[in-house]
């Protein structure tokens, strides 16, 4: 079975989907290191800036695309902004269980505090900005999901992935 986890900026789905990958023997990769082969030696930053966002979406595409059809039993930790990119939420519906790490507001925008804000938020009003996005983005992922695993503050890296490891075993087996 593939899973692919979404959620927002920092809610940790590099870092569990990877953990995860390794608990349960899957092949593990993330969409923006997928990306960034398509479109070396820029980043994707430059890709964007220079080709603008539909170009982004359909390297995008293409990334996830080719990755699902070259593997199979994987963990896929996607961007952020993933959902959206309609296409590729619906291809990934048919390929696997869509798994959304949520996380309270505060903590994320707290994190994005803490390690610098990103360019697509508003510094005269970086709150406001991330409270909008927050709603818009929740919404879309919560429409396509399969699991929703809510996290708290996790301190303990051992001990959420523990409980994502309980959640997705109470829902899909081992």
């Amino acid at each position: 079975m593939n899973f692919f986890f979404t959620g927002m900026k920092h809610s940790g789905k590099t870092t569990f989907a990877k953990r995860v990958a390794q608990e349960r023997n899957k092949t593990w990769a993330d969409s923006d290191d997928l990306i960034l082969n398509l479109i070396s030696p820029l980043s994707v930053r430059e890709y964007y800036k220079r080709f603008g966002k539909e170009a982004f979406l359909l390297q995008e595409r293409k990334a996830v695309s080719e990755f699902i059809n070259s593997h199979d039993d994987f963990v896929l930790s996607l961007g952020g902004g993933i959902c959206d990119n309609t296409p590729v939420m619906e291809l990934m519906k048919e390929h696997g269980k869509l798994i959304y790490l949520s996380r309270p507001e505060e903590l994320l925008f707290e994190k994005i505090k803490q390690k610098g804000l990103p360019p697509f938020l508003d510094t005269d009003n970086p709150r406001a900005t991330f409270h909008e996005l927050f709603l818009r983005r929740d919404k879309i992922y919560r429409s396509y999901l399969d699991l929703e695993i809510e996290l708290g503050p996790y301190s303990d890296k051992d001990q959420t992935l523990n409980f994502i490891l309980s959640k997705l075993e109470e829902k899909y087996g081992r």
